[in-house]
């Protein structure tokens, strides 16, 4: 095979011109559309369901709520771990699944399974968004100089997230700090004895008066007009005039036995920035398996919209981190210790071989190899990371490439054939004379990451996206090492 292809880039330079010309063109393209992250998602496939029970002590919430869930959620396919805990209105079951489980399919299994609990009424279990602890890619605050923070709060939770949400790859956006605005109804227990009004009354009356209903249509003439009947409450006035029962021909409403102020929903924690007492912040996920380039860019558009056109006079997102700042580092230090080693690997090899034409075709073999690696990541849908990418080490991809050179250089110096025919014949002979054992070196090299491809776990998705870069680099090289040493001979 090797005899055949060093013959055929002998007798076929512009057939194999073409041929690289492809390949880089796919391998540029691969690289552009390639994920690049800073370090590798170790993270193994989870589901987190959440489910809240406001008022009620953690023994409560575990009595009432994860229990039953966990007696629905035990046996779920490909499961190897199930955890839960318990806080004060809140429970929080993790599913661990093994290597081989798909995260979107465990959660359709997980969502299915959830409807066979049985939960107090009014208790909704849901998932926790699609993402991992290297999700939060961009972490931001909003700042004014005349809004106070209920207003910044409120477009936190009514625009920013909303908009910032649309992202493609977003999997949540999560608000924190600020205070959410409330309108309270503060019962006296007094003036509800007196009233003969019990509390579950009182919440009864508020529920139904906190509505719209329709009322169908009404014909006039070639024209109908839908009736409406407008209840939602939009301010504590309204509330106030909420009757709750007639008393000697004259109403009792809510305002009667109750106060009705608006205030900030009670909080248990706040969101401090430097000498900043308190700011209101927000937190980007991404969601599992998204290229973190293309969701910042995404982000990064969202947040010039908002602060340019939507935001109030005055306000303005200002990010804390930025994950983006992370990938540049990353992508600038394996550019820059790539430049370094092929120039490093280019000048010993042109200082040995002293031969412009053999310098240029063993340093074409580095820039195809790594194409090679980019394409043969993309089609596995596997992201590259500076872990994966300084691993490659550019002596050994050079080093078939330079011995057919140096194999090639040396037997014309030593026959000194004069024509054409002679030359293509010398190149081929000795090329084939050293290209078995070149090509067996680098597959024994090859053969030598095979045990790197049956760790599991943390391990595996650390280590297997490394050995499968650098396998496809040494694929790369070994072909096109082969291919280019026709070359030579010009």
């Amino acid at each position: 095979m090797l005899s055949r292809l060093i013959e055929f880039s002998v007798h076929r330079r512009v057939v194999v011109l073409v041929l690289a010309g492809i390949l880089a063109v796919f391998g540029i393209r691969a690289y552009h559309n390639l994920s690049i992250e800073a370090f590798p998602d170790v993270t193994n496939a989870q589901v987190q369901v959440i489910t809240q029970m406001p008022g009620y002590a953690a023994a409560e919430v575990e009595r009432q709520v994860t229990i039953p869930l966990e007696r629905a959620l035990n046996g779920t396919p490909r499961m190897t771990l199930l955890r839960s805990e318990n806080l004060f209105g809140l429970s929080i079951i993790t599913l661990v699944f093994d290597d081989e489980a798909d995260p979107f399919d465990s959660r359709m299994v997980v969502g299915q399974r959830l409807g066979d609990a049985e939960l107090p009424e009014g208790v909704t279990p849901a998932l926790a968004p699609e993402s991992t602890p290297l999700g939060k890619i961009y972490r931001f605050r909003i700042t004014s100089d005349r809004h106070d923070l209920f207003a910044i709060r409120s477009e936190m939770q009514w625009t920013v997230t909303r908009m910032l949400r649309q992202v493609q790859g977003v999997a949540d956006v999560v608000p924190f700090g600020g205070y959410l605005k409330e309108i309270q109804v503060q019962p006296d227990p007094a003036k509800l004895y007196a009233a003969g009004i019990s509390l579950d009354t009182l919440e009864e009356t508020l529920n139904k008066a906190n509505l719209n209903v329709g009322g169908g249509f009404l014909r006039t003439g070639d024209q109908e007009l839908t009736v409406r009947g407008i209840g939602v409450i939009q301010t504590p006035e309204d509330i106030k005039q909420v009757p709750l029962k007639a008393k000697d021909g004259t109403a009792l409403t809510v305002g009667d036995v109750a106060t009705i102020q608006t205030a900030p929903t009670p909080r248990r924690g706040s969101v401090s920035y430097n000498d900043q007492r308190e700011v209101v912040e927000g937190l980007v996920l991404m969601r599992r398996g998204e290229n973190p380039s293309l969701v910042l860019e995404g982000i990064h558009d969202q947040v010039k919209r908002l602060n340019d056109t939507i935001l109030p006079k005055g306000m303005k997102i200002v990010p804390v981190y930025d994950r983006s700042e992370l990938v540049g580092h990353t992508i600038g230090t394996v550019q820059d210790n790539l430049l370094h080693g092929f120039i490093l690997v280019i000048a010993i090899v042109w200082l040995f071989l002293r031969s412009v034409t053999g310098s240029a075709v063993v340093s074409v073999v580095i820039p195809l190899s790594l194409l090679t690696a980019f394409i043969g990541l993309s089609l596995l849908g596997l992201p590259a990371n500076l872990i994966s990418m300084g691993a490659i080490d550019f002596g050994i991809l050079v080093d078939g490439a330079v011995v057919l050179v140096e194999a090639v250089m040396h037997a014309m110096q030593t026959e000194r054939p004069q024509d054409k025919k002679a030359i293509l014949k010398l190149v081929i002979a000795s090329a084939i004379d050293v290209g078995r054992p070149t090509f067996y070196s680098m597959l024994i090299i090859i053969a030598a990451l095979l045990p790197v491809f049956t760790l599991q776990s943390v391990e595996g998705r650390m280590f297997r996206p490394l050995a499968l870069t650098y396998a496809f680099a040494l694929t790369g090289a070994l072909v096109n090492g082969g291919a280019k040493v026709g070359h030579s001979a010009a």
